[in-house]
């Protein structure tokens, strides 16, 4: 996946879990004590800046990433159809 889309797929995963920029930084805090500002995650969204990787963990934690590889890889084309994550969690307790 190029650079540009990380910012994306995170904002995309955010709001997929219903969290707010101010939910994430509080989450980052509450359980990773990470520290950072809510311009900061507007910046990882926007592209502008990228967490380390540690904090990006995080992030795929908090957003319910379970396979960073899959979200996050070089492909073009989605396999399957697109689902969200409350569908994705239905069908895996399926």
């Amino acid at each position: 996946m190029k650079n540009n889309q990380i910012g994306l797929t995170l904002k995309k995963y955010r709001k997929l879990n219903s969290l707010s920029v101010s939910d994430v930084v509080v989450e980052l805090y509450d359980k990773y004590g990470v520290e950072v500002a809510e311009k900061t995650v507007y910046g990882w969204e926007s592209n502008q800046a990228h967490p380390t990787s540690d904090v990006f963990v995080a992030l795929c934690d908090i957003y319910k990433i379970n396979n960073i590889s899959d979200v996050f890889s070089d492909q073009k084309e989605p396999k399957g159809f697109p689902i969200t994550m409350e569908e994705r969690q239905i069908i895996e307790q399926y």
